[in-house]
């Protein structure tokens, strides 16, 4: 991956999403379809291929809005970097927070955010898709894993599968503060079930702080609720 632009989660998904469907329709073209298929996805339990390959196409799709709404990223890299390590981010009182309607939020290896349970992987950033559940207006987010120095073109189709599903996805409602959303997440139980989301929900909400447009047109469907204190630096 010696694109400049691999350290972002979103294009580092496409490189190793064309990967993945070159493995795939090399399988279906094997001889032995049934043995290579078992070496491919070695170690998945009962249904865990099925319930991957659902949250696959659920990333993929709201990959696809981000391209085609203009590939919008925050690049928090440099601010998440400094703090490193802490674990009580606090932010000032602030009013409801005005956003775009899809966007990217990059965190990076820098900051340095990695899973208790699997330190080798490190929370890379979240996806903001507005949308709605159940008719109620707000945002779709999946946060989403690295690491990013997988040598992917060796890597069996399972384990790119893994790297692409590395994710956990939720629903922010413009009626509840965002850290409710954090409560009811779906995807990898490594990453859903993991003690550092309490450090991934200060740095997301932090991110969100500086993502809003004060100067944007009010709009009560569009809108995210902080729940807590975060004390700001100045905005980029």
């Amino acid at each position: 991956m010696s694109s400049s632009y691999h350290h972002y989660h979103p294009y580092r998904f496409s490189k190793v999403a064309e990967t993945l469907s070159r493995r795939v329709a090399q399988m279906a073209t094997h001889p032995d379809k049934a043995a290579i298929f078992t070496a491919e996805y070695a170690g998945f339990y009962n249904d865990e291929l099925y319930v991957r390959m659902e949250e696959y196409r659920r990333l993929i799709d709201m990959h696809a809005k981000w391209v085609s709404t203009g590939r919008q990223i925050f690049d928090m890299s440099a601010t998440l970097s400094p703090l490193a390590g802490a674990e009580d981010i606090r932010i000032s009182e602030l009013p409801a927070l005005r956003l775009p309607d899809v966007f990217y939020v990059h965190f990076g290896n820098e900051a340095a955010v990695t899973l208790n349970e699997a330190p080798e992987v490190f929370v890379d950033g979240v996806y903001f898709v507005h949308s709605d559940k159940d008719g109620e207006p707000g945002y779709r987010f999946t946060i989403v894993c690295g690491p990013d120095d997988v040598a992917i073109e060796t890597a069996s189709a399972g384990d790119l599968l893994k790297i692409q599903t590395r994710i956990a996805s939720g629903f922010a409602s413009p009626t509840r503060p965002f850290q409710a959303s954090m409560d009811n997440l779906s995807g990898d139980p490594v990453v859903c079930e993991d003690d550092a989301l309490e450090q991934v929900l200060d740095r997301i909400e932090l991110s969100l702080a500086y993502a809003a447009d004060p100067g944007a047109v009010p709009d009560l469907e569009k809108e995210i609720h902080l729940g807590a204190q975060i004390q700001l630096g100045p905005r980029h």
